[in-house]
């Protein structure tokens, strides 16, 4: 198996990511989070550091720009 360095790991996943739709600024903060899991875990692989960073992006889709919430929109 191929050791990659932490670099090459945060770029193959901001690829992946912003292929799937998610914007570039969660995509970097999400593939700097899936490298750190590559890099701390002898045994990662670039398919659970992409699970991890996708893990990582949910909630950072969510905090971006105006909440995307309908709460703020009911009627009372």
């Amino acid at each position: 198996m191929a050791n990659f360095t932490k670099e090459q790991v945060e770029v193959q996943i901001r690829d992946q990511l912003v292929r799937e739709g998610i914007s570039i600024d969660v995509a970097r903060s999400a593939a700097m989070r899936g490298a750190n899991h590559y890099a701390s875990r002898p045994n990662a692989t670039i398919a659970s550091s992409i699970a991890i960073a996708k893990t990582y992006a949910k909630p950072l889709k969510r905090v971006k720009g105006k909440p995307n919430c309908n709460a703020n929109s009911r009627k009372r």
